[in-house]
């Protein structure tokens, strides 16, 4: 790289940097943080987080709603002592994974469309991800011992169901429709400086006593779920893998 664009480069990075780290204050002094963390406190219940899991952030080098939802991924890391933090989305330029490789943010190498098995104690993080790309994860987790230590931040389930017709959900989206009945919410405060950044979004965790209301038959879990062309709402590894060639 030529000196004078590896100037602009450093100059672009060390703004971007700033930009986050001010995005993170302003998360972690915020009534805002302050509700979802008492929240999320009480759903562990003594429990500590071993993972963090993030889908869907987004171009944050080019997006205030992306920077903020990554100041939030940061400030549940520091807060919650999680080392282990696992990030994707296809959209990720060069530069942002630089950045989130300093920031000791791991990168998933490549799409998996959402269909990573959990581990015990993984918080998972999909700010603003479409219903499809939580419909892959609970299905690669269709278990109740699985999700019985899952904790999952995302748009709220109950308000996708209930706008959302059953016969659209049962095609697209089933697995968020059979684990609606099962799931408790905590929303997130809507007193944030900014309302369109975690609008409409809530903790969702799965009570054990809640699962085990259903029987083995339950959780027995389908074929893998596939999407008509037309209706897709997330990019697929094939199309990343079009992308690269």
């Amino acid at each position: 790289m030529p000196k004078k664009n590896r100037k602009l480069y450093s100059s672009r990075s060390q703004y971007h940097k700033k930009s986050i780290e001010d995005c993170v204050t302003t998360i972690a002094i915020s009534d805002f943080w302050t509700n979802l963390s008492t929240s999320l406190t009480e759903i562990l219940d003594g429990s500590n987080l071993s993972l963090i899991l993030c889908y869907g952030l987004g171009n944050f080098m080019d997006s205030l709603q992306s920077r903020y939802q990554l100041a939030l991924l940061l400030v549940i890391k520091k807060e919650f002592n999680v080392d282990n933090c696992l990030v994707y989305d296809p959209k990720f330029t060069d530069a942002e994974q630089v950045h989130l490789a300093e920031i000791g943010c791991d990168l998933i190498s490549e799409n998996e469309e959402g269909k990573r098995r959990l581990l015990p104690g993984t918080f998972v993080y999909m700010p603003h991800c479409p219903k499809q790309l939580l419909n892959n994860l609970l299905w690669a987790n269709w278990n109740k011992d699985v999700l019985i230590n899952s904790v999952v931040l995302c748009n709220s389930i109950d308000l996708t169901v209930t706008s959302t017709p059953d016969r659209i959900l049962d095609k697209y989206a089933h697995y968020v429709l059979k684990i609606a009945p099962f799931a408790k919410e905590k929303q997130l405060s809507k007193h944030f400086v900014y309302e369109d950044i975690f609008n409409d979004m809530s903790l969702h965790y799965f009570p054990k006593d809640k699962l085990e209301e259903s029987n083995n038959i339950y959780w027995e879990r389908g074929r893998e779920p596939v999407y008509d062309d037309e209706e897709l709402e997330f990019i697929t590894k094939f199309e990343c893998l079009s992308f690269q060639n």
